[in-house]
């Protein structure tokens, strides 16, 4: 893994301009400088990156603050102008297009603006919650890395007993060959609030870069979040996406997964239930091919009692893909009556693919009900040749076993428009 000491935070020639920051933040920062030196870079050594193909990890030649060229801007403007929904759309790190709230829900005090924008106007309000969770599943240079350079991003803050009618979109694209991204995306939901919010990443050049994203994400209590992510970063892109969420009384979070694009993917997910009655359901679907990677962490921490927790990852590997899920249940002494359930399962389709499952316990409480489970398997022979001897070519057939086997992760998406727009997009990827 080759990492350079200081990332460039202005484009070569000049022409973006380096945010301006609040005090508060640029202290952050240079904090954040110290502890990425400090840090020793990832090894196969340590369990947290077993399995991981560290050679796929490289930030050398990549630039953050690249200018937008002309086509691509274009291509954006048309990709944007769909929709009405309250919308954010970034290239590069850099703010194209906006569409704001509605003024009822303006009148309501809900705050949804770029990051830096929300932290200069309202600081009193993001000061205490803006970089201040720590996911530590084994990135942690790379969160420093983020914290150091991150300066684009959303901000959206809800009420108490506010929901809002329609979902935020968020959209980060890397449009040129070697850019660098740290995307930030703050959410903060307060008592009996509720919000969606749909996220992607994605590229219009074919060719490579860095990302690295957090999600600070803190739901109040009886509020409730549906989070709903899509990757689909161009070839030759290495990805980080580091995800904490916070958790109080009785509240409720859905985060899904959509992963496709890029060379090397690693998401850590971090589920904090803090209090009684909160409950956390983390989805993903994964479509691994050519020799793309996908490596994802994630840890369902029970803190409180009475709490519940459902993990549901599912990944279809084609070609020579490779995929790794490490995931951990963690109960506390207090956290009696947990119901917390984690379950992996890998579809492969070439005997080139390799998926590799860690899931674990770690339980402390004597009244829990805690399972676990990880399956990797091909398709079934002889429903291969039932297909094939009725005239369904090979492609075809894999393409509707693919289809079904991630069908029940997506039927766990209440939204049934976007639901459909996602089936629909995987669907179009398989041909």
């Amino acid at each position: 893994m080759d990492l350079p000491k200081r990332v460039i935070t202005e484009a070569p020639n000049g022409s973006a301009k380096p945010a301006v920051l609040p005090a508060w933040w640029k202290e952050i920062q240079d904090a954040a400088w110290i502890d990425y030196e400090r840090l020793p870079m990832p090894s196969r050594k340590d369990e947290r990156w077993r399995f991981s193909d560290l050679s796929k990890v490289a930030l050398n030649g990549c630039t953050a603050g690249v200018p937008v060229a002309a086509p691509a801007l274009a291509d954006l403007q048309g990709y944007f102008s769909s929709g009405e929904a309250p919308s954010l759309l970034f290239a590069n790190d850099a703010l194209l297009f906006s569409r704001g709230l509605s003024p009822e829900a303006r009148e309501k005090g809900v705050v949804f603006a770029p990051l830096l924008e929300a932290a200069t106007k309202e600081a009193d309000l993001l000061q205490s919650h803006l970089f201040q969770e720590r996911v530590g599943l084994g990135a942690e240079k790379l969160e420093s890395l983020h914290r150091a350079c991150a300066t684009a991003g959303a901000a959206l803050y809800v009420p108490a007993g506010v929901e809002l009618a329609e979902p935020v979109d968020l959209s980060f694209w890397m449009t040129e060959a070697h850019a660098a991204t740290f995307p930030h995306i703050l959410v903060i939901l307060q008592e009996n609030a509720r919000a969606r919010v749909h996220l992607r990443f994605s590229s219009t050049n074919p060719r490579g870069g860095f990302a690295c994203s957090v999600q600070e994400l803190f739901v109040g209590p009886g509020a409730s979040l549906d989070l709903l992510t899509h990757r689909n970063w161009a070839e030759g892109v290495c990805s980080f996406d580091l995800a904490s969420i916070r958790l109080s009384r009785d509240a409720s979070a859905t985060t899904f997964q959509l992963n496709q694009g890029g060379s090397y993917t690693r998401t850590e997910s971090r589920s904090r239930l803090l209090g009684p009655g909160a409950r956390s359901v983390m989805l993903s679907a994964t479509l691994a091919r050519g020799r793309q990677e996908f490596d994802q962490r994630s840890f369902q921490e029970h803190v409180a009692p009475d709490t519940k927790s459902d993990l549901l990852y599912k990944s279809a590997l084609y070609d020579a893909s490779r995929t790794i899920f490490a995931g951990m249940i963690d109960v506390d002494p207090a956290a009696q009556r947990t119901d917390a359930y984690q379950s992996n399962r890998n579809l492969i389709l070439s005997h080139d693919a390799e998926a590799n499952s860690l899931p674990g316990l770690e339980i402390l409480a004597n009244d829990v009900r805690c399972t676990h489970g990880s399956t990797v398997g091909q398709v079934d022979p002889e429903e291969l040749f039932y297909c094939l001897q009725r005239g369904i070519p090979l492609a075809a057939a894999q393409r509707l076993f693919v289809l079904g086997f991630l069908t029940d992760v997506f039927a766990r998406l209440e939204d049934g428009k976007i639901k459909s727009a996602l089936t629909e997009e995987l669907e179009a990827s398989l041909r």
